[in-house]
């Protein structure tokens, strides 16, 4: 007869294939990519005598790295991301967010706020919010245009990603455009966590994610542990 779960305050002790089941099923119910899936219960699994949320955020841990913006520091800033992913929105937040700091700040139209950056004549004391415009992600030259575009000094191309959308459509946007970091937005809108899964586990940093579409909703954070308490729908600690 199988062990029965151990409870220690308020952390569930599985064993091994109580474990594989419960993660198994969360990420069903997240609809996770098929390999993304199999390697984070695999990894989790590995670890039978800690809480389930524990197992899965080392798991986690592995494969997220968050690295939110310096508004203090940052010069130019450009969003890039499919057509009506939320980008104004997040330009929105960023300037905001940049004003409560006390930085000067500007909005501008991608092409001209590049142009300036190119040209040097950027001031150096004003951060620059820029949005690309809108792509369709399976148009394969939109990936190499908007590719070169992390090159230019001074500027940082982040990706906008839903949190609503496909998770395996997420998958190939981050690896086609080469995001070395991605804002998921809409986390407050769905129930379903597998796009932003599949965004901050494919190689790009995760600078925040937003639950609001107001300009005074926060830029949040969010770390393996919590991240792992939501996909097994338990308080985060």
């Amino acid at each position: 007869m199988a062990p029965s779960a151990q409870t220690t305050g308020t952390l569930i002790h599985f064993p091994r294939a109580d474990l594989r089941g419960l993660l198994g099923a969360a990420m069903k119910r997240h609809r996770l990519p098929e390999t993304l899936a199999h390697a984070l219960v695999r990894d989790a699994a590995g670890f039978p005598d800690i809480s389930a949320d524990a197992a899965l955020a080392f798991a986690l841990d592995q494969r997220m790295t968050a690295a939110p913006l310096d508004l203090d520091k940052a010069r130019g800033i450009l969003l890039v991301g499919p057509g009506g992913s939320g980008k104004s929105a997040v330009a929105a937040k960023i300037i905001h967010a940049a004003r409560l700091n006390g930085r000067r700040t500007e909005l501008m139209r991608a092409d001209g706020g590049l142009a300036l950056f190119r040209s040097r004549t950027s001031p150096p004391d004003l951060l620059t919010v820029m949005e690309a415009e809108g792509f369709n992600p399976l148009n394969a030259r939109a990936a190499s245009a908007f590719s070169a575009l992390g090159d230019i000094d001074g500027v940082e191309t982040i990706g906008v990603v839903s949190a609503l959308s496909d998770a395996e459509d997420v998958a190939d946007i981050v690896t086609a455009f080469r995001f070395r970091r991605v804002i998921v937005i809409h986390m407050d809108r769905t129930r379903r966590l597998g796009a932003a899964l599949a965004a901050i586990t494919g190689g790009a940093r995760l600078a925040h994610v937003t639950h609001g579409p107001r300009p005074e909703d926060s830029l949040d954070t969010l770390t393996p542990g919590m991240l792992a308490a939501l996909l097994l729908d338990i308080s985060a600690h």
